[in-house]
């Protein structure tokens, strides 16, 4: 295999050498100016070129699948196109001069000097050849391409006959003599495709038609030729009716058409020279080539003698190499590859030949052919995709080698449908050369945007390395960041070191790159809590030199790049499940719906010390600003101001205080809306409200201070004080007692004598209205002011009687009428109140009278409360509430015989019998009114009741709690009552009952 493959390259580097040699022949020797070779050449190796070391070919023909070689000593070779032979036998004793295939590829045959025409079946055995002897040499043969049904082939050689030799089934062989040239010399080729047959003689070339029986065409030897036996004809069938033929230095082109009109008796087609022109080379074998044409050459004028007069040989000096040209259809020579073959100085026309075959037929499209010398045979190709690139490689044009790839792959521009023809090894070769050449001229980014094309993709074939080879060498050429966004996520997944280094880079170079490489690369990829750590630790940084000196802002992030950083670390939060550390994030960015999601996910204790950022977020979302501010009820009513006072267990309001010291605007909005959910929960922080209050919103001051009680007075009025809330300090003073300084401020400072009056009859104070009037002595205005308002609670007379004799008072007339009136008013107002007092009172005592004369219903069998006897036996005893005992059950002995009136005595109860006369009926009664009034003197309680009451008081005390002492109203009972029994009679001083 190693022999092999350096042969196999030792021919490779000859065709480059000769393909250089053709270019070198007509170009520039700049490589700029390098022209690509059209051909590719390969010498045909194997066991072909071992055996022309000993012998040497003569004929060459090719097909579609073989290659067959015939030779001087008579030998036919079948072999494929890399020379390897398939089969060989010998037909013939001398040289073969002509071989030909039919068109299954199943039938060889030859013509040789020996007058022998040989035709060899393929696939049947030995036995399967036909052999025909001729008297004269043979120089050409051509099987019918149907060979293996009709068993035809035409013959010709020295005789000057085309013989039409055919196998009959029944009848045997027969030879049909097509052509005879009368002495015009020997038939040097034949060719057939399809029903017609093409020979050369000396004469010119001659077509017979098998399908018709006849010859339908002559086309002459072209004048001023070259002897026909030097530079013999080269015929080849371009196409069903297009045959090209080669005069030694004459090309023609016969094109076979129907006639315009078909008259009787003339050939069904007729030939037509469509293109001739002549050539300062001799043609050696010429075929159609993408319109143009594809000539082996053999010399130029200089080194053949091309006279027609001249009768000896044709080499005037040595002879040089041969050529293949390329020949546009405007005639004009498009290249030429001098072939430098084995023994070229000793060869002639004659011993050069070119077969097409190889896959393309033998039309136009043809692209490949052979070309035939005595000791060497060369395979010629059009130049593939992989052909053109390797060229284009080798010189370091690598743009144009990419560029080309990919056009092929598309399917557009010269090499479309051509990207077959380029493995995905040799794509990723041809790209990783570019991004080289690129990394070498500083284009990072194109470098890498050829690296992202042509990197193979997928779990397996190495793309994983080769990805991680190429990131690496972007790092240490310190471009990284020019291949960051090229880099796959998924088949291949790369180390997550690379994922690393690739968003460290970003982070400290471009950190929009690095928020969108993090939005678009699944976390899975990296370390996403290192990553996190080194942001944070940018942000950080980013905070300590906001509090350095300006010359660090060079080095600070912009504030968008800021908010892209915030972005990602809270994304980055969110996707390890930490969102409580994200939440700090999305409220610095004004997150839409965030704290939506904090009542949704009960993210309450993750804002415990981030109270400020959360009020901050309500700014941004009123759009409140120094400029425009929000209404304070707007601001307490938001999201997150409401969030934060709806949650004070998980939030106290402590910790948000703290926060907030720094920002006391923030501080105000917090503490007012927690006022208006419960003015309890900010009791600590009265005093600090107040001066919040005083600060930011003054006009809410005074109602705070009406309405709380847990602020000091003290440092309330030296707030007021700094600030000259006058207002406030009146009823801050009023609260301290001090109601003489706080009247003094309205009349002095607010000079409002309506509101200095208003004061005076709230505080109740008569010291307050003798203040007043002294002050109103002498001013007139504050003088009819009193008079006017003071109403009850000053004396008219004592004003009055305070103003000078000198003083004029504007206004005293309609004040003192004023005066008058509410006098008379007042006192018509008592006078009814007292006419409607007496009418109620006596409406009540009736009632009363009612109540107290009206009966209490006992019945006898009814049971006393105390013993549970039936009460007719004795005197009972009821009670307002409704409980009836006996007298003896309720009343104590002495109390009982002191009360016992001798009409109750037990000896007087026939007097209490149904039948007693009515006198005796009503003295029993009266008895019972007398010892009514005597037993009510000494205040009995009914025993139910007052053991309701002890009951109630004894759990009112457990509930106070031990030491509780006793309440007022206990007190004024026991007072009231005596002592009840287990109590002492003595009770606690007063001050020292809580209350």
């Amino acid at each position: 295999m190693a022999d092999a493959a350096g042969h196999e390259g030792g021919e490779r580097e000859e065709a480059e050498t000769w393909a250089r040699a053709a270019v070198s022949d007509h170009g520039s020797d700049d490589d700029d100016d390098e022209e690509e070779p059209a051909l590719r050449y390969k010498r045909v190796g194997g066991d072909v070129a071992g055996l022309l070391e000993k012998d040497t070919a003569s004929a060459l023909v090719a097909s579609e699948r073989f290659l067959v070689v015939g030779t001087h000593w008579g030998n036919v070779v079948v072999a494929d196109f890399e020379g390897n032979e398939a089969r060989r036998w010998r037909a013939h004793s001398a040289a073969v001069n002509s071989v030909s295939v039919d068109a299954s590829g199943e039938y060889v045959g030859s013509a040789g000097d020996d007058g022998r025409v040989v035709v060899q079946g393929l696939c049947g055995g030995a036995d399967d050849v036909a052999i025909v002897s001729y008297s004269r040499p043979m120089r050409a043969v051509a099987l019918d391409p149907q060979y293996g049904a009709t068993r035809r082939f035409a013959a010709g050689g020295a005789a000057g006959e085309v013989v039409l030799h055919e196998k009959k089934r029944w009848l045997g062989r027969s030879d049909t003599i097509l052509y005879t040239t009368g002495g015009g010399g020997p038939i040097q080729a034949i060719q057939w495709r399809g029903a017609l047959i093409a020979w050369a003689c000396d004469e010119g070339v001659q077509i017979y038609s098998t399908e018709h029986g006849a010859r339908i065409s002559h086309i002459a030897r072209p004048p001023g030729s070259p002897r026909a036996d030097l530079y013999c004809c080269r015929l080849h069938w371009a196409a069903p009716h297009t045959l090209v033929v080669g005069w030694a230095n004459v090309v023609q082109v016969v094109a076979l058409r129907e006639p315009p009109a078909a008259q009787p008796g003339a050939p069904p087609l007729h030939a037509e020279v469509s293109v001739v022109f002549r050539t300062d080379f001799v043609v050696c074998g010429v075929a159609l080539h993408r319109g143009g044409f594809l000539v082996f050459s053999y010399g130029d004028g200089s080194a053949v003698d091309l006279d027609p007069e001249s009768g000896s040989g044709s080499r005037t000096a040595a002879a040089a190499p041969p050529e293949l040209r390329i020949i546009d259809r405007n005639i004009e020579e498009e290249s030429s590859d001098i072939l430098p073959l084995e023994g070229f100085p000793l060869l002639q026309a004659n011993d050069y030949g070119l077969a097409a075959g190889g896959g393309g037929g033998s039309g136009d499209d043809n692209d490949t052919w052979f070309l035939l010398s005595p000791k060497q045979l060369v395979a010629v190709r059009r130049r593939g995709l992989a052909d053109h690139v390797r060229w284009l490689a080798e010189r370091g044009r690598h743009a144009q080698a990419l560029a080309d790839v990919e056009d092929a792959y598309a399917g557009r521009g010269a090499w479309a449908g051509c990207g077959d023809q380029i493995t995905a090894g040799d794509y990723r070769a041809v790209g990783e050369a570019q991004a080289r050449a690129l990394m070498d001229a500083g284009a990072w980014g194109e470098a890498a945007a050829v690296c992202a094309r042509v990197l193979p993709r997928g779990d397996g074939g190495g793309a994983r390395e080769a990805w991680e080879a190429w990131v690496f060498a972007f790092a240490e050429a310190g471009a990284l960041d020019a291949i960051a966004g090229s880099i796959p996520t998924d088949a291949p997944r790369l180390a997550a070191t690379v994922y690393e280094m690739v968003l460290a880079l970003l982070l400290a170079t471009d950190v929009p790159r690095f928020a969108r490489m993090v939005r678009e690369w699944p976390p899975a990829l990296y370390s996403a809590y290192s990553v996190v750590l080194a942001a944070e630790d940018r942000l950080a940084g980013e905070d300590r030199l906001a509090g350095e000196d300006r010359l660090a802002a060079q080095d600070r992030l912009a504030a968008g790049d800021a908010a892209e950083l915030r972005a990602a670390v809270a994304l980055l939060y969110d996707r390890l499940n930490q969102p409580a550390k994200a939440l700090r994030f999305h409220l610095e960015l004004h997150a839409p719906g965030i704290l939506a999601r904090v009542r949704r996910e009960c993210l309450f204790d993750a804002l415990r010390d981030k109270a400020a950022l959360v009020l901050r977020y309500d700014d941004r979302t009123l759009g409140h600003t120094p400029a425009a501010p929000a209404p304070l009820a707007a601001r307490c009513a938001a999201e997150g101001a409401q969030l934060l006072v709806d949650h004070v267990d998980a939030i106290p309001p402590a910790a948000v205080v703290r926060q907030l010291v720094a920002a006391p605007e923030h501080l105000h909005v917090y503490l007012h809306a927690l006022r208006a959910r419960d003015a309890h929960l900010g009791a600590p922080f009265a005093d600090l409200q107040a001066e919040l209050y005083a600060e930011f919103d003054p006009g809410r001051l005074l109602g705070f201070l009406r309405a709380s009680t847990y602020y000091s007075l003290e440092r309330a009025l030296e707030i007021c004080e700094e600030r000259a809330l006058v207002p406030e300090m009146v009823y801050v003073l009023g609260r301290m007692g001090d109601n003489h300084r706080a009247l003094m401020l309205i009349i002095d400072r607010l000079r409002d004598v309506p509101r200095a009056i208003e004061f005076a009859k709230e505080q109740a104070d008569p010291d307050l209205w003798r203040d007043l009037a002294a002050y109103a002595r002498d001013k007139p205005a504050f003088i009819v002011a009193l008079l006017e308002l003071g109403g009850t609670h000053t004396s008219p007379t004592a004003v009055l009687r305070a103003i000078p004799p000198s003083l004029r008072v504007p206004g005293i007339r309609r004040a003192l009428a004023a005066v008058l009136h509410d006098h008379h008013l007042q006192a018509d107002l008592c006078a009814g109140c007292c006419r409607v007092l007496a009418g109620d009172c006596a409406a009540l005592a009736d009632a009363l009278r009612r109540i107290r004369h009206s009966a209490l219903p006992v019945d006898a069998a009814q049971p006393c409360l105390a013993c549970q006897q039936p009460l007719a036996a004795a005197c009972a005893l009821a009670f307002w509430c409704g409980h009836v005992f006996h007298d003896r059950c309720v009343l104590l002995p002495d109390v009982q015989a002191k009360t016992l009136l001798p009409a109750l005595a037990p000896g007087a109860a026939a007097r209490r019998a149904p039948h007693a006369p009515r006198a005796q009926q009503r003295l029993l009664i009266q008895a019972k009114l007398d010892r009514s009034l005597l037993i009510r003197q000494y205040a009995p309680a009914c025993p139910v009741c007052a053991a309701a009451a002890a009951a109630a008081a004894a759990s009112a005390r457990e509930d106070r709690g031990p030491g509780s002492g006793w309440s007022p109203s206990e007190r004024r009972d026991v007072v009231a009552s005596g002592s009840p029994p287990g109590h002492a009679a003595e009770l606690p001083p007063i001050q020292d009952l809580r209350i």
